[in-house]
């Protein structure tokens, strides 16, 4: 019985092993797209004048 409840223990470890590294790997390859993009930053700045007819 103790051998049955290490082996579980163990799969159900060695699962969130793997989910833990599939979510590393997951957000270093977001951050590694995100530097690679390259994202302009706004230069110029717009402004604009209305006018409002109120009735």
């Amino acid at each position: 019985m103790v051998k049955t409840y290490i082996n579980h223990f163990l799969i159900l470890y060695m699962k969130n092993k793997y989910i833990i590294y599939l979510f590393a790997v997951l957000i270093i390859f977001i951050f590694a797209s995100l530097y690679m993009i390259e994202i302009p930053s706004p230069s110029i700045v717009i402004t604009e004048k209305y006018t409002l007819n109120l009735k």
